[in-house]
């Protein structure tokens, strides 16, 4: 009998995409362990919707006639939803930053289980399993008194949302030298801030035509400087752009550095090894940014409105002149995900399971 899990998650032009991407990841894992996952979306400027459906999942509207969200409506529809799709519901898994306890415990006996996808530890939750991966200085009681005792804390890196290509692409990732012959330049699916511009224009101020390395641009179909970004590419015959881009694993593994926001994609590059020099374009990323650096895993930037072409530029040239920093950064990224070679499986996909098994 196929399990069905659905997912409350939100992505759009403000709130950006790293949400729907890691819950996407989650039912990637789901997926080759039999589950058939739902999403339950906003319909918000900016959604992944189709992109959802490209992915080989439903996805069920709730309709918006703006940004703002509102908890008591949105649990209602989502209820409806929950009562017509499926029955039983497996696992509801929720990654949205404007549900709580009150919204989940609207939910009833919709759902067997219920996961919830956090990073700020702002809000008390009713559910079987809370995921953190990100990292943070007293990491083990950030939680404390919003969880129910019997919750189940998965809690740091070693618990990332990786699609499963991410585990093939560690089975065989290269030993890199510290040379940068290939960047990488992502900040985020919207990058509402357009570090992208930011960091193009600092490649535009090297004196050769052609650099000595070749850069990979990477934007959501998301991204309002999308126009912006593809001519400044065009200009530059050493850069090119990918739009939506369904082989990050690949371009992380084959890159020597990189330029990227913090949140989901600055873990994806830790996970595969990737030096970055790091800028924090929202509120939620500054924490475990900043706890990344001090370990040495990532090099802190600052935050965006601080950021501008020099910012950049001085980035690429320490990279280029300090390779023994870019191998000592690999290995520290590598150290705080507890990336491992022989991992074929979400941890947390392993965990649902496990408890699925002990009923």
């Amino acid at each position: 009998m196929t399990k069905i899990a659905v997912f409350r998650t939100d992505a759009s032009s403000l709130i950006g995409s790293g949400h729907v991407m890691r819950c996407l990841a989650l039912a990637d894992s789901l997926r080759v362990n039999g589950f058939e996952s739902i999403f339950v979306c906003r319909r918000l400027q900016g959604h992944l919707c189709e992109y959802i459906r490209n992915k080989g999942y439903d996805v069920e509207w709730i309709d918006s006639n703006d940004d703002e969200f509102r908890p008591e409506s949105d649990a209602i529809m989502t209820k409806e939803i929950l009562a017509r799709v499926a029955s039983p519901i497996a696992w509801l898994i929720i990654d949205h930053y404007g549900i709580d306890r009150n919204w989940e415990i609207q939910m009833g006996s919709l759902a067997n289980r219920i996961l919830v996808i956090d990073d700020l530890a702002n809000r008390p939750h009713l559910c079987d399993i809370l995921v953190d991966q990100n990292a943070y200085e007293r990491m083990e009681s950030r939680y404390k008194d919003l969880l129910p005792p019997q919750c189940l804390q998965l809690l740091g890196p070693g618990y990332l949302l990786l699609r499963p290509s991410f585990y093939e692409a560690r089975k065989s990732l290269r030993a890199r030298d510290g040379s940068l012959r290939r960047l990488l330049v992502f900040f985020g699916g919207s990058d509402p801030t357009n570090e992208t511009a930011k960091a193009l224009r600092a490649l535009a101020r090297r004196a050769d035509d052609e650099p000595s390395f070749h850069t990979d641009v990477v934007i959501g179909s998301a991204n309002p400087y999308r126009g912006e970004v593809t001519a400044m590419c065009a200009e530059r015959p050493y850069a090119k752009l990918h739009v939506q881009a369904e082989n990050m694993a690949e371009l992380i593994a084959s890159a020597d550095f990189a330029l990227g926001a913090g949140g989901v994609a600055m873990w994806e590059r830790c996970y595969l090894g990737l030096p970055s020099a790091v800028t924090v374009v929202a509120d939620n990323q500054a924490a475990s940014v900043r706890c990344a650096a001090q370990t040495g895993a990532v090099a802190y930037l600052g935050e965006s409105a601080e950021t501008n072409a020099d910012t950049y530029a001085r980035a690429i040239e320490k990279a280029l002149e300090s390779p023994s920093e870019l191998l000592e950064m690999s290995k520290r990224a590598l150290e705080i995900t507890e990336s491992r070679a022989d991992r074929t499986e979400s941890p947390v996909a392993s965990a649902m399971l496990e408890m699925d098994r002990r009923g």
